[in-house]
């Protein structure tokens, strides 16, 4: 099914997602479309990349994180959480429109850039979350594959399937962050990861609380205690 659709996109000129109007270079969103879309800007919270509203000067943690201990070293995600941007995830998510993964990576490549943390960060190598095979099935992909596979070209760094997902867990979308991470126990496992790479970039469409990329922080750190640093990075803040 994801061969066909990429078929399809290559017979059929592409066009604006939002506004339908012609676009170029394969892109399906229009150079103002993409550009009117809400980023994630200063300030935010420095662990889960929480936008604040207002003008902060120094670097600032929200009150959830202060009370937690978090496995990985910071999450950011490239998009707020307004009607548009989410109408994208939802799109490629349920929907089959394989094409938005592209440009949700775009965006993700713009945060790669602008938060100098991920500059600094040595050896990189991007991990998708993975899914349960059933849900994969069912789905007919993994939206964090195809985003990864986009950023990885984007970005020039390399993905590796560092990760399994050992079960299939009941949907988290009216979860807290404790009824989460108690679903998501021993939900992963550790396929393998090259030695020589010592920081994992986390990929995966949305951030909510966080308590996925923290499941895959805590079993990335068991089995690969080189590891350096474990970041995350996502396309929309949920």
């Amino acid at each position: 099914m994801l061969l066909l659709a990429k078929l399809l996109d290559f017979l059929y000129p592409p066009s604006c997602h939002h506004c339908s109007e012609p676009t170029s270079d394969g892109r399906y969103l229009c150079a103002t479309c993409f550009d009117e879309a809400t980023r994630i800007t200063p300030p935010f919270c420095q662990q889960c990349g929480e936008m604040f509203d207002g003008r902060i000067s120094e670097t600032i943690s929200c009150p959830n994180c202060q009370s937690l201990k978090c496995h990985f070293d910071f999450a950011r995600a490239a998009l707020k959480n307004t009607t548009p941007n989410h109408e994208v995830i939802i799109d490629l998510k349920y929907r089959k429109q394989f094409h938005l993964a592209s440009e949700l990576a775009h965006f993700c490549q713009e945060t790669l850039i602008s938060d100098s943390r991920f500059n600094q960060l040595t050896n990189p190598i991007i991990v998708p979350v993975p899914l349960n095979w059933r849900r994969r099935w069912s789905r007919g992909f993994n939206q964090a594959d195809e985003i990864a596979n986009s950023l990885s070209k984007l970005s020039g760094i390399p993905t590796h399937q560092a990760l399994r997902r050992n079960r299939h867990t009941q949907t988290q979308t009216r979860l807290g962050r404790k009824q989460r991470l108690k679903n998501l126990q021993n939900a992963f496992s550790f396929r393998s990861l090259p030695p020589h790479f010592s920081s994992v970039i986390l990929v995966d469409d949305v951030l909510t609380t966080g308590s996925t990329a923290e499941a895959c922080s805590l079993t990335l750190k068991k089995h690969a205690p080189h590891l350096e640093n474990i970041v995350v990075l996502t396309a929309l803040r949920g």
